[in-house]
């Protein structure tokens, strides 16, 4: 199971306690390790111990008196039911106590009666004063008595810890626990969960690397076969910290005892351990009456037999096992203090932070209001923050989708762009009288950046988040992952929307959002008929409306005419404009449950508040789609004005680039000379060949129209794209005074109910056994840095 070569270095060296200061500093160790077991630490904190297991017939309450130099009670119906914290401790007085560091799973209130229980000053220990005390301690933990029968309604086994304290000037500083016998066959009151119930607390004692056990089995049965030392091997694979110890060497057969030197020796491979053996040898029924220096004269006899003086000295004998126990265990305690100091730390932080996370107790209306308070004043807080794009807090960083503000910004100008390159019918001519490009009107600084309607690129929005996916909120469902691991982000620069695919094929779009958050299937817009830019020849198409409208009178340019055009050449913004202030609303609804999730762990109240503000919410995202619809109508609806000095300003710049070009084509003429091709510019003609360029009555109405249509489309563009976003994003959705945002503040919350503080925020069994859990931790961490620390 190891090299025995090993051990040495790993977990002892006797050298070090030859020295008084040493002993001194060593004593001093011990104390604090079992004060901190005492306050319960190691429950959370695995501290250095030595565990003694073995089987229920394997000799192991007899090593145990020999070891501690104490007569343990005698009766035949007594096995061990619970663990026993054995510690010795030299001083200047003699003295017995006895007491009972609590069980893991016991509330708070058995916690301190358990603890209550103690035992102290006592100067003798006799069978009928240890009996007395072990039937009051058993009776305190819940379990049948030395004078009682097993079963009986009570259980049979407890995770409690009987703890006797030895001290004098004569003992040394030592520490044991005992452990329940294993056994195989259920016998009277006891049950197949009881051999299951024995093991498990085994396995639990003796799996921490800071944990040396004593393997107990007797010398007397097939060692390889003993079921203590397979458990021991699996928590324990290379023997670095099993010390075996033999028992009742006395009851080998005739010719066996090779057999078992040859274990203590090393010498049978695959029972080979790291720290080796010692061998022991009980009392015998005879003898249990006998003192301890007569067990020390028979045990010196049997090793001084032939058959047994081969052994190593240091490897035989009580006295020789105690120098080692207390070697391994000075060596594991000084080795493992400091690491044990920073877990404890680390373990308390952890603690402390869970707590908070939970939050104060709340029994009551008062309570629970201030709880809810300091939440709606953190998410105030922090939607401010974000709001000013002040992104210093280490949320932001940890969640790029709560920086709203980017989001909106790089989500705007994709509906700028939007609205510029698709937003009309119809392409308009230039002042070449081609098919015009809208996108000259605009900046070119963002033509290189990769734009996703989510507003942000791949990389960062995968980087971004703490999650990746958006949390089920108040019955939602979870948010399907998509490509871009990125709960709402469009697969395309083109994208218009998230919401079902348009009539544009270039405009590729997702329908996760909708899935993730359900409640606002019915709020959003969806009337998003986005038709591709026609085809067809724009002159072509208003002259066909204008034949099919006009009246009989003179040719000329037609009020009536005019809102028909506009309204089909801008037909496009209304698809365009509900895709914006849906993502916007996607954007900031993200927004609100993200945050709670920050400064609201606890998902129950989290829900509850959300289904609080759910309705109010909504409410706030209908009028900003209605506000969206109200610009709309008045853009399409109303009296086409303005009093931009831009539209006449482009209308004047559009009639003079027709008589540029008028004049460019009959300003220039192509005559040969000498051979050659020459151009002769009739500079005398020019202004009259403008004035004389032919064209009809019906060309130049049709011309007129355009021009007004394309100068009024550009400013209606920009008022339209400035209007929707002041209003309808930033004062609707985010800045405004009924912003959804801000609807949970403190003052929102100090207008709650006793009823609705019931329902957020009152507490739940689980959470209550949760803060009380924590809290006992925290506290019996706190009481052992202090024990560390002194």
């Amino acid at each position: 199971m190891g090299d025995s070569r090993r051990s040495s270095t790993l977990f002892f060296d006797a050298t070090l306690q030859s020295e008084p200061h040493a002993q001194l500093s060593n004593r001093a160790l011990f104390d604090k390790i079992d004060k901190l077991r005492d306050l319960g630490v190691h429950e959370f904190v695995a501290l250095p111990q030595l565990v003694v297991v073995g089987d229920q017939s394997s000799g192991k309450s007899s090593v145990l008196e020999a070891v501690m130099d104490f007569p343990l009670p005698r009766n035949d119906t007594l096995c061990t039911r619970f663990a026993t914290n054995i510690t010795f401790r030299s001083s200047h007085q003699t003295s017995i106590g006895v007491s009972i560091i609590p069980g893991p799973s016991r509330s708070t209130g058995e916690r301190e009666q358990l603890q209550a229980f103690k035992r102290d000053g006592l100067s003798t220990f006799d069978d009928e004063t240890f009996l007395s005390i072990l039937k009051e301690a058993c009776q305190a933990m819940g379990v049948p008595g030395p004078d009682e029968p097993l079963g009986g309604g009570k259980p049979t086994f407890s995770e409690d810890i009987f703890k006797v304290e030895l001290c004098g000037p004569d003992r040394d500083n030592l520490s044991i626990i005992d452990i329940p016998g294993i056994f195989r066959t259920p016998v009277e009151s006891t049950t197949q969960e009881d051999i299951a119930m024995v093991n498990k607390m085994v396995d639990s004692w003796i799996q921490d690397k800071r944990t040396i056990i004593l393997a107990i089995v007797g010398a007397n049965v097939d060692i390889a076969t003993q079921e203590i030392l397979s458990m021991a091997q699996r928590v324990d694979p290379e023997g670095l910290r099993t010390l075996g110890v033999l028992t009742k060497p006395d009851l080998v057969g005739r010719g066996s005892e090779q057999r078992i030197i040859d274990v203590v020796n090393g010498k049978i491979e695959k029972l080979k351990l790291a720290l080796g053996y010692c061998v022991v040898r009980n009392r015998s029924v005879e003898e249990r009456d006998t003192s301890s220096s007569d067990r020390t004269t028979k045990e010196n006899e049997l090793f001084n037999s032939d058959c047994w003086s081969a052994l190593p000295k240091d490897r035989v004998g009580v006295d020789a096992l105690k120098d080692r126990l207390r070697d391994l265990l000075t060596d594991i305690v000084k080795r493992e203090f400091p690491n044990i100091k920073v877990q404890l730390d680390q373990d308390l932080a952890h603690a402390k932070k869970q707590l908070a996370m939970i939050g104060a107790e709340r029994e009551n209306p008062r309570q629970q209001r201030r709880y809810l308070e300091g939440i709606a004043a953190k998410f105030e807080e922090m939607s401010k923050f974000a709001l000013s794009t002040d992104y210093r807090d280490e949320i932001f960083e940890k969640d790029h989708r709560l920086r709203l503000p980017t989001l909106m910004a790089d989500r705007s100008d994709q509906f700028e762009d939007d609205i510029r390159t698709k937003g009309h019918t119809y392409e308009f001519y230039n002042d070449e009288g081609e098919e015009s490009d809208e996108s000259d009107e605009s900046d070119d600084e963002d033509e290189d950046e990769d734009k996703v309607s989510g507003g942000a690129s791949e990389n960062e929005s995968n980087e971004g988040g703490s999650e990746n996916d958006i949390e089920s909120e108040n019955g939602a469902g979870p948010v399907s992952e998509n490509e871009n691991d990125n709960g709402y982000q469009a697969r395309g620069s083109n994208s218009l929307s998230l919401f079902g695919e348009t009539a544009n094929s270039s405009i590729v779009v997702l329908n996760a959002p909708v899935l993730a958050f359900p409640d606002l299937h019915h709020v959003l817009g969806h009337s998003l008929d986005i038709l591709p830019t026609g085809k067809m020849d724009i002159l072509k198409w208003i002259k066909v409306q204008y034949l099919e409208s006009r009246g009989y009178g003179l040719p000329a340019i037609d009020s009536r005419i005019l809102p028909m055009l506009w309204q089909k050449q801008s037909h496009n913004w209304k698809g365009i404009a509900l895709s914006f202030i849906n993502d916007a609303i996607l954007y900031v609804h993200d927004f609100i449950f993200r945050l709670l999730r920050v400064v609201c762990p606890d998902n129950k109240v989290r829900g509850g508040l959300l289904s609080h503000i759910m309705n109010d919410l909504l409410a706030k995202y209908r009028s900003a789609v209605k506000h969206v619809e109200y610009i709309l109508k008045v853009e399409h609806r109303g009296i086409l004005l303005t009093k931009s000095p831009s539209y006449g300003a482009t209308l004047n710049q559009m009639r003079y680039a027709r008589l540029v070009k008028a004049t460019n084509a009959s300003a220039f003429t192509t005559t040969t000379m000498n051979g050659r091709d020459c151009i002769s510019v009739k500079a005398i003609e020019v202004s009259a060949a403008a004035l004389a360029t032919s064209k009809s009555n019906l060309e130049n109405v049709v011309e007129e129209h355009h021009d007004v249509l394309y100068a009024y489309y550009m400013v209606a563009m920009r008022r339209f794209v400035d209007t929707v976003m002041a209003q309808a994003m930033d004062d609707y959705l985010l800045t405004g005074e009924n912003s959804p945002i801000k609807i949970i503040t403190p003052v929102f919350v100090s207008e709650m109910t006793d009823t609705q503080l019931e329902d957020i925020a009152g507490e739940d069994a689980v959470t209550k056994r949760e803060r009380q859990a924590l809290m006992g931790k925290i506290a019996a961490l706190e009481r052992g840095k202090e024990v560390l620390d002194s």
